[in-house]
């Protein structure tokens, strides 16, 4: 039998060690010291864990709206249920969904949750797509892309021919790439925010936050990178290309990017690519095996994004997914 216990804040640490060193999929992601970034009153927190005997076997981070549908998380990419490395069996994963309904459902009337997609797992998430499947969870699914990288091996090669001809065009031009600092973050955001707007959106983070993500709550898995064009005429003038921020999931080896923002202004070659393959170097002089792009579609599974997918397609990229899976009415 499992116990619950609600999240509060004594129980910060005890919950991070889990979920970074106890789970099977758990990631910096579902830490406090990465959701705690949102301030109090943006989400009403719900979180919480299931124990056995004093052991924590599963934690499910999650936010109640006002309509009660409880989701886990709306504050980042991937939620729960982060599930124990030693209850990672088929018999126990099928308790701790019965007990953790069993607690939802006096609370919330429908749930959807967001689990670590299999890339970023350190065991396969074919058994808990099972048991969610088998308990009547409706599922969607994300278009994500993922590329292989090898050490000693130039990304450029698996990237399309036309591909590789449009990053040697960039290469003309007088570029650095270098990690950005925080005086340059201001510049990055400002084109982030642009682009974003384009598309009727505005960037999850604002630019303080991105600032607190880097020096005090996942400074060892965040970075940011930039392309700058140097003017031939005056070494001390030069124009941002493009920039890049950046997540190392160090459990499982892949670096992902989670915001890219062109210079829309450059015409003269295409920045995106020019930014793309110089990250990919960089991972796979790091080591790093794997290089995630994000999803090419809306969010839970929205429309294809056709021609942003063929893009990553033509720098050697392969389809990966990432899952919903709802349920609209909890059983009495």
């Amino acid at each position: 039998m499992f116990s619950v216990l609600p999240y509060d804040s004594h129980l910060e640490a005890r919950w991070d060690r889990f979920v970074m060193s106890e789970s099977v999929n758990g990631t910096f992601l579902q830490t406090r010291r990465f959701l705690n970034y949102h301030p109090q009153g943006r989400f009403k927190d719900a979180s919480f864990m299931l124990e056995s005997s004093g052991t924590i076997v599963a934690a499910f981070p999650g936010i109640l709206t006002d309509a009660g549908q409880w989701i886990s998380h709306q504050g980042s990419t991937f939620g729960g249920p982060v599930i124990s490395r030693n209850f990672y069996t088929a018999e126990r994963v099928m308790h701790i969904m019965e007990c953790a309904e069993n607690y939802l459902k006096g609370f919330c009337r429908s749930v959807k949750m967001r689990p670590t997609s299999s890339l970023f797992s350190q065991e396969p998430t074919d058994l808990l797509e099972y048991v969610l499947e088998h308990r009547g969870y409706t599922r969607n699914s994300e278009l994500s892309a993922v590329c292989t990288l090898e050490a000693g091996k130039d990304p450029l090669e698996n990237c399309e021919k036309t591909c590789r001809s449009v990053f040697r065009k960039s290469q003309n031009f007088n570029l650095e790439y270098r990690e950005m600092t925080d005086a340059e973050l201001p510049e990055f955001y400002r084109h982030l925010s642009n682009l974003e707007s384009k598309f009727g959106t505005k960037p999850v983070h604002t630019l303080e936050e991105l600032l607190d993500l880097r020096h005090n709550r996942i400074a060892d898995e965040v970075k940011f990178r930039a392309l700058w064009m140097r003017d031939t005429d005056h070494a001390n003038r030069e124009k941002f290309v493009a920039g890049m921020m950046l997540f190392d999931f160090k459990q499982t080896n892949v670096r992902h990017a989670q915001y890219i923002a062109p210079n829309e202004e450059i015409r003269e070659f295409q920045p995106t690519t020019a930014m793309y393959i110089n990250v990919m170097r960089e991972a796979a002089q790091d080591g790093i095996s794997k290089f995630s792009w994000g999803t090419s579609n809306g969010m839970a599974g929205g429309a294809l994004n056709l021609p942003l997918f063929k893009f990553k397609e033509s720098l050697g990229a392969k389809p990966s997914l990432n899952l919903i899976y709802s349920k609209e009415e909890l059983p009495g």
